[in-house]
């Protein structure tokens, strides 16, 4: 091969690689985009099987009545004594878990294992949103850093799995027995949101700390339930504003399953009233999108 055409030859790969560079970076883009509904979309599936087993969607779990083994976890609130969450056990099924949905549906996700150990450091891919977080567990630390007063007591175990989704607990309710039919639901299905991205401040989310994230092995926290209206874009030094709320690092907007399994992004914009009626699984919320 003579020099000119091997340049030819170096120049054509150039050219090539020029070409072939933006397409594989627009492929990257769209599925890093796709990747929260797709996860959205799978769980769908578990909450599915779940209801077909039992009859009703699971609670978001909490502490029972009666004295139990299971490690005592708790978080100190400011000013308050420190509340003892629900701990996941394998050997309650249904109604009576103290775990949160997120324990609940693992047999139902291809995780049976993570059930059955009640290993509170598995980190489910499905649970994380990727431009948010890897899919690792975290270390809690005692004090946060962030939110004053609030301390952490995890029996010095951990470190422990998350979840970016929190179920809408109108539906998904917290406490123990406390469940809800299908039918139950009189806005129908379609019009009622089962779970959604949930709002997170970007500099809390790096620390670990619980606030409004506690792990999926606990049951009757804010971290797994939410039912506010307000949608965020995660950002520093969002702090309180974010209690309840539902968010995403999405530069358009949020996405949120429904309870008849479909996915769909709310776009910042979209007004708390709007939200709130799709939390609502109450008949005559009127829900607006246009």
């Amino acid at each position: 091969m003579n020099l000119r055409n091997a340049l030819a030859l170096i120049l054509l790969a150039g050219l090539g690689l020029a070409v072939g560079l933006p397409t594989i970076q627009k492929a990257r883009a769209e599925a890093a985009k796709n990747a929260s509904k797709n996860n959205l979309r799978f769980l769908a599936g578990g909450f599915r099987s779940y209801v077909d087993t039992f009859g009703f969607f699971p609670g978001n779990g909490g502490p029972p009545m009666e004295a139990v083994t299971t490690p005592d976890i708790r978080t100190g609130f400011p000013d308050s004594e420190a509340f003892r969450w629900g701990y996941a056990d394998p050997k309650r099924a249904g109604r009576l878990q103290t775990g949160c949905w997120a324990y609940s549906l693992l047999p139902y996700i291809d995780e049976s294992e993570a059930f059955r150990k009640a290993d509170y450091s598995r980190a489910v891919p499905a649970y994380y949103i990727g431009s948010r977080r890897v899919a690792k567990a975290q270390a809690v630390p005692k004090a946060d850093p962030i939110y004053d007063k609030w301390t952490y007591f995890d029996a010095d175990l951990g470190p422990w799995g998350r979840t970016d989704y929190a179920a809408n607990d109108q539906v998904v309710r917290g406490g123990m027995g406390n469940t809800m039919k299908p039918d139950e639901i009189k806005d129908g299905l379609a019009e009622t949101i089962l779970l959604g991205e949930k709002a997170m401040d970007a500099d809390a989310v790096k620390t670990g700390g619980w606030y409004w994230d506690e792990p999926i092995i606990l049951g009757g926290s804010g971290g797994t339930g939410r039912k506010g209206g307000k949608l965020f874009r995660d950002a520093p030094k969002l702090l309180e504003t974010l209690a309840d709320g539902w968010g995403s690092p999405d530069a358009e907007g949020v996405w949120f399953l429904y309870c008849d399994g479909h996915a769909r992004k709310l776009p910042y914009a979209t007004p708390p009233k709007t939200v709130s009626a799709m939390i609502s699984p109450a008949a005559g919320d009127v829900v607006d999108l246009e």
